[in-house]
C-alpha cells in the first residue's frame, strides 16, 4: 500500500510541471504535499522542486533515462538534479538520497 502512495506521488510530481495554469499546478503540488510526512518539510535541507521530482522518480525505481522521459528532461539534466539533491542530503548513493529525502519529509 505504501508503495502505491509513493508511485502516485511520483506520477503527480511528474505531471505538475506540464500544467500551464499556475493555480492548478499549485493545487496539484499541495495535493502532493498531503502524501508526504509533513506538508512543509522542515530542517536545514532545502530541495528545489525539480530535485524533488527527480528523487520521486528515483524512489519509484526509475533509471535516469526513464526519469528524464517522464519529466521531459534530458538524462544529463536528471543526473545534475540528482547530484545536487544528493549533495544537499549528504547522500553517497541514489538509495541513500531517497531515504534521506523521506526522513526529511520531502517524499512519502
Amino acid at each position: 500500500r505504501r508503495e502505491r502512495v509513493r508511485e502516485a506521488h511520483a506520477a503527480l510530481r511528474a505531471l505538475a510541471p506540464r500544467i500551464a495554469d499556475p493555480a492548478l499546478r499549485a493545487e496539484l503540488l499541495d495535493a502532493c504535499a498531503l502524501l508526504t510526512a509533513r506538508e512543509t518539510p522542515s530542517g536545514a535541507v532545502r530541495l528545489a522542486p525539480r530535485e524533488v521530482d527527480v528523487l520521486a522518480c528515483v524512489a519509484a525505481g526509475a533509471t535516469n533515462g526513464a526519469a528524464a522521459a517522464r519529466l521531459g528532461l534530458t538524462a544529463e539534466t536528471v543526473k545534475a538534479y540528482l547530484r545536487s539533491a544528493m549533495r544537499k542530503l549528504g547522500a553517497g548513493t541514489r538509495g541513500e538520497a531517497v531515504v534521506a529525502a523521506r526522513r526529511a519529509g520531502w517524499l512519502p
